[in-house]
């Protein structure tokens, strides 16, 4: 298996002492995760793993802001758009 990105680590290392949020975020693994212009990029593999990763939108928002990683953040598979959030709660885009 491959190693995690450091900004999957990153997000994982916020939560280190919440074992049960860490937890949720696990599956993060399994996509591709990247920054580009200001966006945090979350390329998942499936459908189902994109709809499981939007879900805790919650969980990814807090680090992101608090870490200033990225203004918004993009869920995708392949080249189509799941969901794009801001960082700012209550601010969904698409």
């Amino acid at each position: 298996m491959k190693k995690p990105s450091q900004l999957i680590r990153l997000i994982w290392d916020f939560y280190r002492e919440n074992q049960e949020e860490l937890q949720q975020l696990k599956s993060l693994e399994k996509c591709k995760v990247f920054r580009r212009w200001g966006i945090l990029h979350i390329q998942c593999m499936n459908q189902d793993l994109a709809e499981s990763i939007s879900r805790k939108r919650g969980l990814l928002r807090e680090p992101v802001s608090q870490m200033r990683l990225a203004q918004k953040i993009k869920i995708s598979v392949r080249d189509t758009t799941i969901l794009v959030f801001s960082v700012d709660p209550d601010t969904i885009i698409a």
